[in-house]
């Protein structure tokens, strides 16, 4: 039955055939009538939208011929009232009522409503209404004997005739006539339900209920139509017609049913039903006498979306269309009905392979907090969508299962013969994901829409430990969103929460700090409803599809929240925005770290720490806040209620002498803290004194920050010493940038001397080589347990270095000398540096003029001995004026070091190519090449070289071969389209080697003196 928008069973027969299924065209039901065997059903079906043979179609035609076209049909006529005339005989008992007369009765009849039914298709519905009444007395009879027989089928008849009549009044919206037509026929059906075949009742309760519907009679029309379905639903399961058959009037009454409870606004139980009838339609292709559009029109009022869109979805999720595995969002609106449509094809479909999604409107229309919702449920469905492998939103390409990795658009030679390569060795580039997933960046200039969809993604798709979203404008329009997300309990089984989230330089104000907060609060029962709702309705969608992808949710034991937060250079959050944030993280019992480095935070927002002891809280840094002493203060007290607090950071503080006690009683008294960062303040000698007095009886301390905190006493030296030495726990400590008065100098060097310190900080301390020897002099080598020592920015100059040679710990592991002044003179220092240090694994000389010869005596020794004869393998020499001879002199070591720092040390092509053409061996984990001028030539002699040494290793496994694992190329005069095409090159031949490229960046053109 068609409902509103056509005449139930009665309407012209749509011969005009559409496009594949899904196109919308019109095209008639029609089943043969071989497939019909039963002439009673045959009877019954004739009368309804399904053309069963070609009698009703030849009927039609017949009576459009110029004989009956818009004309009465007298001789029928007349024959049908011969008729009447002989069953009033048989009523009077003149004729006899035998199966002659019974079967020749029922002919005539139903010729007539077949007749009236041909002139209705022919849009000829008042003739149709006329004839109908002149067989009225035909069907009716004053004898109980006539009518209640069963050969006669004299109830067949009058329901037959009923509903023709009702179809041809509805026609021309004489709907009262339609509806007490079919109540009589609803009543004749339901009276003699046991003698009527089930489909005739069905079909006359589903006329009967789209007529009610006509007249706005829509409770009790929805009642029979549901009935109708029903009996339907019953009737196949007992009686089975043709399959398309069965389907289409099971579609008529899902869309009749539908309609009304739209008309109702019953939107949910309209939704159903129209899923039903679409679900339904797909075996009958393009003749389903356009059911599928109108169940779409009536869809898209119950869904609250566009028809053109729903029209969409439905062919994304059966794979209609052409291109139905790519479905392009970016025209529609994402209104709560769109997205909740959305939601329901990717937890559907499996033939969508990409969602496009681009935005460029940020007026929303809808409430945000339901819209962040939804948006999280359309990325849960997302993400578990078997099918889609790739995600377009805002231009940036996403793997939906691998949020991390960003997708690149294919190169040209990813499109011809290399292509197989290339994507074998693209799988093993992204086959594993990195402890941070970075996106550092990434969403700058992109609309506040398209980022709340992507910050949903990158959330709930995570897979790794650390989340970097810093640099990307979240303000209050977006971070809604993120809040929402990071709430979400129940995931895909391949995701998990976000531990650790940066977001670092987003310009949070307190309001925004405010939102964040609501990260740890517990979840609300709605919330939980929620989640727990579009679980079970995820879970129902993968058991329809008995898809292979498992897809599992999970909760958490807790209420879900971040472990470690950095809000790092947000400087207009301030104390009220700090305190804000503070009171959401304090409800999180598993909270452990909190970096708030330059957050414009004052000593009055320092008040809320102390609400952190209720949290597991682990780490704390709040460097570069202008707290002063009195914050400090107020810090330690806080730190002593954190008991599980084991690093504190408070560098450039404006912390001076005062805070000196509170800090020192921190550490004398805390029982877990082992270490302090408090450089770059002004404790100055007295305050350094005090500190050094609580931290030698400390029973944990192992690191102590003081550098650049303008103390320079021989007293605070002699602190120093005692902590040192009483403090068993110490390994590192920073004295750097402070500038030690000359009789101290020796003092603090027997005191670490004398110390269990492992790693020491000396670094811009004014040493120049005198004061380096005394320092050092009063050292024995053989005692220290010293392992990284770091002097760099110190004008020790040539001299000095011979002291530190000399003098040097036997255990130092690593040790840095950048920018203190070293010229080629330090040649032989050099080599006694590194012959008498036979533990020494990493050496940094960067920023010394060292020349192209400054290093050729220690690389002669390094070549002439056996690599398990000394230690060093890391050597960092960026920018040390080497030039392409000095890069040349270290080829004897380029199989003997693992890293090998040549940055800014003006190496050529040529240079590189020299070195590519010796024949020496070559075994490197890291070559830096960066900031030199090597351009063309320079990279064909590199890829040329090992790719050779690729070659050979694969002839010949066990033959030893050259290999680097990474070549460091930025800043270097690379033409981009070279970079790229010798990029894909090595993925082929030689997918081992990484080089990373210079970052092709926009040129901006030169402003003019006038500008200037």
């Amino acid at each position: 039955f068609h409902g509103p928008a056509h005449t139930p069973g009665c309407g012209p027969p749509l011969t005009r055939r559409g496009p594949q299924p899904g196109g919308g065209a019109l095209g008639v039901m029609k089943v043969e009538r071989s497939e019909v065997p039963d002439d009673l059903l045959y009877d019954i079906m004739y009368f309804s939208p399904i053309h069963v043979g070609d009698e009703r179609f030849s009927n039609q035609l017949y009576f459009q011929t110029d004989m009956y076209n818009r004309t009465w049909p007298q001789s029928f006529v007349d024959k049908l009232n011969e008729q009447i005339e002989s069953l009033r005989h048989v009523e009077l008992g003149i004729s006899q009522f035998d199966a002659d007369f019974k079967h020749k009765h029922r002919s005539i009849v139903l010729f007539h409503c077949k007749m009236a039914l041909a002139y209705l298709d022919g849009r000829e519905a008042r003739i149709a209404m006329k004839l109908c009444k002149a067989a009225d007395p035909a069907t009716r009879s004053s004898e109980a004997r006539i009518m209640q027989d069963p050969d006669a089928d004299f109830d067949l008849l009058r329901i037959t005739l009923l509903s023709v009549l009702a179809c041809a009044a509805r026609r021309v919206k004489f709907y009262q006539t339609a509806v007490d037509a079919l109540t009589e026929a609803k009543e004749i059906a339901v009276r003699r339900a046991d003698d009527l075949h089930p489909l005739l009742q069905a079909l006359t309760l589903l006329n009967l209920s789209a007529v009610l519907g006509d007249i706005d009679h829509d409770e009790m029309g929805l009642r029979w139509g549901l009935e109708a379905l029903a009996m339907m639903y019953s009737l196949f399961s007992k009686h089975p017609l043709p399959a398309e058959a069965e389907k289409f009037y099971l579609v008529v009454a899902c869309h009749n049913a539908a309609f009304l409870n739209v008309k109702l606004s019953r939107w949910d139980a309209a939704v159903e039903l129209v899923d039903e009838g679409i679900e339904l339609s797909k075996v009958l292709g393009d003749a389903d006498d356009g059911m599928r559009k109108k169940l779409i029109v009536i869809g898209a009022t119950a869904k609250h979306v566009p028809e053109r869109f729903l029209e969409e979805a439905i062919n994304v999720i059966n794979g209609w269309g052409e291109e139905s595995d790519v479905w392009n969002l970016s025209f529609w609106d994402f209104s709560e009905g769109e997205i909740k449509e959305e939601i329901h094809v990717l937890r559907h479909t499996t033939t969508l392979r990409h969602l496009i999604i681009d935005h460029f409107d940020d007026d929303r229309r809808h409430a945000s907090p339901r819209e962040d919702t939804l948006l999280a449920q359309f990325i849960l469905a997302a993400v578990s969508c078997q099918s889609l492998e790739q995600m377009t939103i805002a231009s940036l390409e996403f793997d939906p299962r691998k949020v991390w990795r960003r997708l690149k658009k294919p190169t040209f030679l990813e499109t011809s013969w290399y292509a197989s390569a290339l994507n074998f060795a693209n799988i093993l580039e992204g086959s594993q994901k990195p402890e941070t997933a970075q996106f550092k960046q990434m969403l700058q200039g992109i609309n506040h829409f398209s980022k709340k969809v992507i910050l949903c993604l990158i959330v709930l798709g995570n897979e790794c430990d650390v989340v970097d979203l810093s640099e990307n404008g979240i303000d209050m329009k977006c971070i809604t969103a993120l809040v929402r997300a990071l709430r979400w309990r129940k995931r895909p089984k391949f995701s998990r929460q976000v531990p650790t989230l940066i977001l670092q330089s987003n310009g949070f104000t307190p309001e925004t700090a405010r939102m964040l907060a609501c990260c740890w609060e517990p979840l609300s029962q709605d919330e939980v409803l929620e989640e727990e709702a579009v679980a079970d309705l995820a879970g129902s969608a993968r058991s329809s599809r008995q898809t292979s992808f498992a897809v599992e949710d999970r909760s958490m034991a807790d209420d879900p929240g971040v472990e470690n937060l950095d809000i790092s250079f947000n400087p207009e959050m301030g104390d009220q925005g700090f305190d804000l944030l503070v009171g959401g993280v304090a409800r999180f019992r598993r909270f452990r770290s909190l970096r708030a480095d330059t957050i414009g935070l004052g000593a009055l927002g320092c008040r809320s720490l102390e609400r952190l002891g209720s949290t597991s809280l682990e780490f704390l840094c709040l460097s570069n806040n202008a707290i002063g002493a009195d914050g400090a203060e107020v810090v330690v007290a806080a730190a002593l209620k954190c008991q599980q607090l084991q690093a504190l950071e408070l560098e450039n503080c404006g912390i001076d002498h005062e805070a000196a006690a509170p800090l020192a009683g921190l550490l004398r008294d805390h029982p877990s803290l082992r270490k302090l960062a408090i450089n770059r303040n002004r404790l100055c000698s007295e305050g350094v004194v005090e500190l050094c007095g609580g931290a030698a009886v400390s029973k944990n301390l192992s690191s102590l920050g003081l550098a650049y905190n303008d103390f320079s006493s021989a007293a605070a030296c002699d602190a120093l010493g005692d902590l040192t030495r009483s403090c068993a726990s110490l390994v590192e400590l920073n004295l750097s940038g402070n500038r030690i008065e000359r009789e101290a100098i020796a003092r603090l060097g027997l005191a670490i001397q004398q110390s269990r310190v492992l790693i020491v900080h000396i670094e811009d301390m004014g040493f120049d080589h005198s004061s380096v020897d005394d320092y050092m002099k009063h050292r024995e080598a053989e005692m220290q347990e010293l392992q990284v020592m770091r002097l760099s920015h110190n004008p020790i100059g040539d001299i000095g270095l011979a002291a530190i040679s000399d003098n040097l710990s036997i255990g130092l592991v690593e040790l840095s000398l950048a920018s203190c002044g070293f010229t080629g003179k330090s040649k032989e220092p050099l080599k006694t540096l590194v012959s008498m240090s036979p533990n020494l694994r990493t050496l940094d000389l960067s920023k010394n003029d060292l020349g192209p010869n400054g290093c050729c005596s220690m690389i002669s020794w390094m070549g002439q001995c056996e690599a398990v004869n000394f230690s060093l393998r890391n050597l960092e020499l960026a920018d040390c004026n080497l030039g392409d001879e000095g890069f040349l002199s270290f080829l004897p070591v380029l199989g003997l070091v693992s890293y090998l720092g040549m940055s800014g040390n003006r190496v050529t092509s040529a240079g590189l190519e020299a070195v590519m053409s010796s024949q020496q061996m070559i075994q490197l984990r890291c070559l830096d090449l960066s900031r030199n001028g090597i351009g063309e030539q320079g990279v064909h002699a590199l890829t040329e070289r090992f790719q050779q040494e690729h070659k050979r290793s694969l002839w010949n496994p066990k033959q030893l071969t050259s290999s680097i694992d990474q070549v460091i190329l930025t800043d270097n005069p690379i033409p981009p389209g070279l970079a790229a095409s010798t990029d894909a090159y090595l993925k082929i031949h030689n997918p081992l080697l990484n080089v990373v490229w210079p970052v092709v960046t926009a040129i901006v053109p030169k402003s003019t003196p006038a500008e200037n």
